[in-house]
């Protein structure tokens, strides 16, 4: 679920026309659509973020850089490594380092006149740093096991190295990545 990093080739031009200048996930089922409010740079970016859906759910995640977020509309729920599972509401404000690793849910819609299972999207604002890491996936194997128990490690992958078998499951070869 990667995409190509964007340029700042008519930054502008899309800002003022409220087009997004990176769509992560594909253009057929987008995940996330990212506009930049200042022009992307190596010390600090501003990002609008409109989340479509949750997080894989297989894995956490951690981030390139470290980061503040604030929630602009709607809600989620972040999962975070030590099991809590926190309601970020708008007007949340929460900083997290670049090592963080969390997941984010959104919650199903309650829409009366919606046919099909949705989501509801959520909106935030995000400041970044400085990149001072690849980021990727965390996904929980088996190790080992004793006479008394077994043991579970995490497993970081990469996010180049991420797609549909992202933590070792068999991909379906019928699904094409969403950045293929």
């Amino acid at each position: 679920m990667t995409t190509a990093p964007p340029t700042n080739k008519h930054w502008f031009r899309k800002l003022i026309h409220g087009q997004p200048h990176q769509i992560i996930g594909g253009n057929d089922d987008p995940y996330l659509l990212r506009w930049y409010l200042i022009p992307r740079n190596p010390v600090l970016n501003i990002y609008l973020h409109q989340f479509l859906r949750s997080d894989d759910d297989r894995a956490l995640h951690d981030h390139p850089w470290w980061f503040w977020s604030m929630v602009l509309l709607g809600h989620y729920y972040e999962h975070r490594a030590d099991g809590r599972r926190i309601k970020r509401h708008a007007g949340s404000i929460a900083y997290r380092r670049a090592e963080t690793r969390h997941r984010v849910e959104l919650p199903t819609s309650n829409d009366p006149f919606s046919l099909l299972s949705r989501e509801d999207s959520c909106v935030t604002l995000v400041i970044t740093g400085p990149r001072v890491r690849v980021w990727g996936f965390w996904c929980k194997d088996r190790f080992g096991e004793t006479r008394s128990r077994q043991y579970e490690v995490e497993r970081f992958v990469p996010y180049y190295d991420w797609h549909d078998g992202g933590c070792g499951e068999p991909i379906d070869q019928g699904r094409v990545r969403a950045d293929d």
